[in-house]
C-alpha cells in the first residue's frame, strides 16, 4: 500500500510505503511522520497513489507513524488546498502551508483557551429590519445556492443580514465570516457573541499560536456554528458549510503578497463552488469586478439604498489645501475648528492619514542627501518614537544620527507627515484633546485593536487618529466628524486601480460619521480638488464612479475585461538583471502567444526590495486558459536561466 504525503513546502506530494501495521489505521487528512532527506518530517496524507507507480522502478521509503487517530484536515479542505496550488500556479505544499498553522507540523500541543475578550457578553442593539433588509434576506434564504452581492450604503445594516442568514441555516450547517482587518473583528466579536455566544470562534494573528490551534480543533470537531477571521480563516476545517460571508469584499488585504499569492476572496468563491453552497459578498463600495459580474447577471445583486432608521448619509466637503488657511502642513483651520466644535458638542471624530511614521521624506537641506533603504529602492520613513529610519517594505531600520552621512552637516529636515507627526500637531493645536493613534505601530500587542475600539465605544477618546484601519467597518454612534488629512497619498499610486481604491477608502471613511442619532459630515483635504474621484465621493455616488471607471478599464483592456498574470523576476545585482533580461526577452519572443498580450520584461515600479533587483512581465488576456497556458510556456523558457528568482502572481491587485 502506498500513501501520498504532502508537506508544507514548495512541492507536490511524495509517495511512501505504508507499513502493514498501519494499513488499517491510515486515512486521508491525518498527520504522519515520514522520513525526509536525512531526517523526518510531519506531513498530511492526501490519498493513496499506488496505481501511478505500477511498472516504475522507484525505491520508496516507509512511513514511520501516524500522529492522529482521526483526520486533522477534512476531505473538502484537501480538495480546496489542491485547487489553490493549481490555480495560483504554485504547489499544493505551499497552499497547505497557508491553510494549516506551522505548529501542527512541529509537534506543538493546542494551547489552553484564555479569555481574550470581555467575559461579559453585551447585548447588541437590534433594529427592526428595513424593507430592503427583509427583501435581501428572503432572496438569500431561498433554497438555491449561488453568489450574492449585498451592495449597501454605509450604515445600512449589512452585518445584521449576515447574522440572520447564519441563524437561518440548518443546525448542522456551519458558516465562515471573513473580514479584511483584525481591527474590524473587534466590533464583529461583540455583535456575534451577543447572538451566538460560545457558538462562534475568532481566528486571526491577534491570538496566540496555541489559541489558534484550539480554535482549529473546535472547528474541526464541529463544536461551533461559525468562525470570524481574516484571510487564513477561508481554510477553516468545517466539513459541512452552509454559508460564507466576505465583508468589505473589495479590500486589498484579502490578497497575500508573498509565497502563495492567493486572494482569500477568490479562494472563498472557489470553495463555495466546490462545495455547492451560498456566498455573500458585502460592501458599500464593491470592487469593479464584483459589480460588473452583478450587472451582467453572473451573480445576484441585492441593494440597500437606505441607512438603518433612515439616517442621512454624511455631507462631504472637499477642502482645497492650495487655497485654505492652515496652521500646520497637515491641518487646515477649517478641520481644526471642526474638531473643536465636535468636542464641544460631546461628540467624537475619526481622522485618517494613510501613512504611518513621523516623516516620509527625511532630507539634508545642506547637500540634498535623502535617506534611502540600503536594501530597497524607496525612501526611509522617520519614526520619532524610536528615533529610527524605517523601511516599511523589508522591515530594516537605521538609527538616526545628528550629522548628515554625506556632508556631515546638521541641516537634516523632516518633510511631509505620517500619523506620528499628525498626532504631535493635534496635541499642539488642541492640547485638551483626548485621542489615540491606531496604526500598525500602536497595534502590535495582542488585542490592542480591541482595546482601542472599546475606548472609543466607552467615549474615553475624543478623536481616533490612524491609517486606513480607522476607515473600515467601525460603528461608533457618537462619531459625527470623519476627515482625511491628505487624500493625495492614495490618489497618486502608480497603479491602474488607484482611483478605485481612493474612491472606496474616502467613501468608507465618510460613512463612519453620523451613524447614531446625530447627522455626520466628512472633510477631505487635498491639493488636487479637481480630481474626478471627488465628483463622486462628494455625493456617495458609487454607480456614477463605476460608470466612468468601467469605461476607462474597457478602453485599456484591464480587469474585469481581461485577466492578468504577473511574473516577477528578481536578481542579486543590477548588472545581472540587465544581462539576463536580454536573454529572457529573446527566449519569450519565440513563444506563440496568440490572443495574449505580453508586456515587458520591464523594471518593476519599486525596482529593489530586500536587496533584490526586480523586473516583471505582465500577461494580459480574455481567455483564462489561454493566459495560463502562455504563462506556463514563459515559465518553461525562463526556468533554465541561472541566478534568478521567479514569483508568479495570478490576478494581481497591484503592479508595484
Amino acid at each position: 500500500m502506498h500513501a501520498d504525503v504532502l508537506f508544507p513546502i514548495n512541492a507536490e506530494a511524495f509517495t511512501y510505503i505504508v507499513p502493514e501495521e498501519l494499513e488499517s489505521k491510515i486515512k486521508p487528512g491525518q498527520r504522519v511522520l515520514a522520513p525526509f532527506k536525512r531526517g523526518s518530517k510531519v506531513g498530511i496524507v492526501t490519498g493513496f497513489g499506488g496505481d501511478k507507480l505500477k511498472g516504475k522502478e522507484i525505491k520508496l521509503r516507509s512511513l514511520k507513524s501516524i500522529l492522529d487517530e482521526e483526520p486533522l484536515i477534512p476531505g473538502n479542505l484537501l480538495k480546496l488546498i489542491k485547487w489553490a496550488g493549481q490555480y495560483y500556479m504554485s504547489t499544493s505544499g505551499l497552499a497547505l502551508k497557508n491553510a494549516l498553522l506551522s505548529a501542527f507540523f512541529t509537534g506543538r500541543k493546542p494551547g489552553k483557551a484564555r479569555v481574550t475578550y470581555d467575559e461579559t457578553i453585551k447585548e447588541s442593539k437590534e433594529f427592526a429590519l428595513t424593507q430592503e433588509q427583509r427583501m435581501a434576506l428572503t432572496e438569500i434564504n431561498k433554497p438555491e445556492n449561488g453568489v450574492f452581492l449585498v451592495h449597501g450604503v454605509t450604515g445600512s445594516g449589512k452585518t445584521e443580514i449576515y447574522i440572520k442568514a447564519i441563524k437561518a441555516l440548518p443546525d448542522d450547517k456551519k458558516a465562515i465570516v471573513l473580514v479584511p482587518e483584525i481591527a474590524i473583528t473587534a466590533q464583529m466579536v461583540d455583535r456575534f457573541r451577543s447572538r451566538f455566544g460560545d457558538e462562534v470562534v475568532f481566528y486571526h494573528s491577534g491570538l496566540s499560536t496555541g489559541e489558534r490551534m484550539t480554535q482549529w480543533q473546535k472547528m474541526r470537531n464541529g463544536e461551533v456554528k461559525a468562525v470570524i477571521g481574516v484571510r487564513s480563516a477561508v481554510f477553516a476545517p468545517f466539513e459541512n458549510i452552509g454559508l460564507i460571508v466576505i465583508d468589505e469584499e473589495q479590500e486589498s488585504s484579502y490578497k497575500q503578497f508573498e509565497g502563495l499569492r492567493y486572494s482569500a476572496r477568490d479562494v472563498a468563491l472557489a470553495r463555495a463552488k466546490l462545495e455547492g453552497i451560498k456566498i455573500i459578498l458585502g460592501s458599500a463600495t464593491p470592487s469593479l469586478e464584483a459589480f460588473y459580474s452583478a450587472e451582467n447577471g453572473k451573480i445576484r445583486y441585492l441593494e440597500l439604498k437606505q441607512r438603518v432608521e433612515r439616517r442621512p448619509l454624511p455631507q462631504v466637503e472637499i477642502i482645497d489645501m492650495t487655497m485654505e488657511d492652515k496652521q500646520t502642513f497637515s491641518f487646515s483651520n477649517k478641520l481644526i475648528d471642526s474638531v473643536r466644535e465636535t468636542i464641544s458638542g460631546n461628540k467624537q471624530s475619526l481622522i485618517m492619514l494613510n501613512r504611518r511614521g513621523y516623516s516620509p521624506f527625511p532630507i539634508c537641506t545642506d547637500c540634498g542627501y535623502t535617506y534611502k533603504c540600503p536594501a530597497c529602492s524607496i525612501t526611509l520613513i522617520y519614526h520619532k518614537d524610536t528615533k529610527t529610519l524605517n523601511c516599511h517594505y523589508c522591515g530594516s531600520h537605521l538609527v538616526q544620527q545628528a550629522l548628515c552621512p554625506q556632508c556631515k552637516g546638521t541641516g537634516i529636515k523632516y518633510l511631509g507627515a505620517g500619523t506620528q507627526r499628525v498626532e504631535e500637531d493635534l496635541h499642539t493645536l488642541i492640547p485638551e484633546l483626548s485621542f489615540t493613534r491606531m496604526d500598525r505601530d500602536t497595534t502590535r500587542k495582542k488585542l490592542s485593536h480591541y482595546r482601542i475600539v472599546k475606548q472609543m465605544e466607552e467615549k474615553k477618546i475624543d478623536v481616533l487618529l490612524g491609517t486606513q484601519m480607522v476607515a473600515k467597518g467601525h460603528d461608533f454612534p457618537d462619531v459625527t466628524l470623519s476627515a482625511v488629512v491628505s487624500a493625495d497619498i492614495t490618489l497618486n499610486m502608480p497603479d491602474f486601480r488607484s482611483a478605485e481604491r481612493a474612491f472606496q477608502l474616502f467613501t468608507q471613511l465618510a460613512g463612519r460619521a453620523g451613524r447614531g442619532d446625530f447627522p455626520g459630515r466628512a472633510l477631505i483635504q487635498t491639493y488636487e480638488p479637481e480630481h474626478y474621484v471627488f465628483d463622486y465621493v462628494r455625493y456617495h455616488d458609487y454607480k456614477g464612479f463605476y460608470k466612468k471607471e468601467i469605461a476607462q478599464r474597457k478602453e485599456l483592456f484591464y480587469p474585469p475585461f481581461s485577466k492578468l498574470i504577473r511574473i516577477i523576476l528578481s536578481f542579486k545585482t543590477r548588472e545581472t538583471a540587465k544581462k539576463t533580461v536580454k536573454d529572457i526577452s529573446g527566449r519569450i519572443k519565440r513563444i506563440d502567444h496568440k490572443g495574449i498580450e505580453i508586456l515587458g520584461p520591464a523594471p518593476a515600479p519599486i525596482e529593489k526590495i530586500r536587496n533584490l533587483w526586480r523586473w516583471h512581465l505582465i500577461l494580459k488576456g480574455k481567455n483564462s486558459r489561454a493566459l495560463r497556458r502562455t504563462a506556463s510556456l514563459v515559465l518553461e523558457k525562463i526556468r533554465g536561466v541561472r541566478n534568478i528568482k521567479i514569483d508568479i502572481d495570478v490576478d494581481p491587485i497591484n503592479l508595484l
